[in-house]
């Protein structure tokens, strides 16, 4: 990892883990704040989210393949667009906290209770 990298960590379980915390502190890798149950503030959600169709229900060798060949396939015009909208959703993380955003059209949805 380069000496600019940056740990985004919005609290998942993997996340969490014992071994990814002592790889992290041992790497002095910074840790990046983050506001809780906001995974669509990452991009790559978004990235997972157009490879789950096109790589389910595989194997573990078959999915290594299919992700790296799916992954290649990705058209940078929606990565690019994806990694641009980020300022806008955090925009409107900060703008409207605590409700809840949706990230088809970063309306407000009224929170679940």
């Amino acid at each position: 990892m380069g000496t600019d990298a940056i740990f985004m960590d919005y609290n998942a379980l993997p996340h969490r883990a014992r071994l990814v915390r002592s790889y992290r502190e041992s790497e002095t890798i910074p840790q990046m704040a983050w506001p809780a149950r906001s995974p669509d503030l990452n991009p790559i959600e978004h990235m997972w989210d157009m490879l789950g169709g096109q790589i389910a229900g595989r194997t573990l060798h078959e999915l290594q393949q299919a992700l790296l060949q799916e992954w290649a396939l990705l058209p940078q015009k929606e990565i690019k667009a994806t990694i641009a909208s980020i300022p806008r959703c955090c925009q409107a993380c900060i703008h409207w906290f605590p409700l809840h955003i949706l990230p088809t059209n970063l309306a407000v949805a009224p929170r679940r209770q």
